[in-house]
């Protein structure tokens, strides 16, 4: 009985097994775990909104959130608040970085996920669906609810006693 040996019992074989296994560490390393989104409630006529939550990576290393996008609106930005001299500003960012085995709260004062050009009013409990983009090309789709500020996140939004 003679054996046949092909390319692809040998060396090709072992490196495409190698570049598989490397494609799925990859895609776990990318997984983010969302809790507790929500949209801010706007107050009529307003033109722009903000969702938050929690992001935790429960990953070996650090994942990038690089874009959000959702319906209803003419843009989604990564934001995050600064308080500079005692001005208040927002500044666009190009990612916000989970670190490994770490989380980041967007939250009002610090990071969130800005929504401009409101394009019909939001009722509170209704849902918005973001679609968060990973530095990978990786796509997660939350649910925030539209929830009044002071309701939200166990009432953080208060601003008192809380350094950014």
């Amino acid at each position: 009985m003679t054996m046949k040996t092909t390319i692809a019992d040998g060396p090709l074989k072992a490196l495409m097994f190698a570049a598989a296994l490397l494609a799925g560490a990859a895609v776990q390393a990318a997984e983010l775990q969302v809790s507790e989104p929500w949209v801010a409630l706007a107050p009529p006529g307003a033109h722009a909104t903000a969702g938050f939550m929690e992001l935790h990576n429960p990953g070996d290393e650090p994942v990038d959130l690089v874009a959000a996008d959702a319906d209803g609106f003419d843009a989604v930005e990564l934001h995050r608040s600064v308080n500079e001299n005692g001005m208040h500003r927002m500044i666009e960012q190009e990612r916000i970085t989970v670190p490994a085995g770490g989380s980041v709260r967007l939250a009002p004062g610090g990071y969130h996920v800005m929504l401009i050009g409101i394009q019909r009013e939001l009722a509170e409990g209704e849902n918005v669906t973001l679609e968060l983009t990973l530095a990978d090309g990786s796509r997660q789709t939350v649910d925030a609810p539209v929830t009044p500020r002071g309701q939200a996140m166990g009432s953080h939004d208060s601003g008192h006693g809380h350094e950014h």
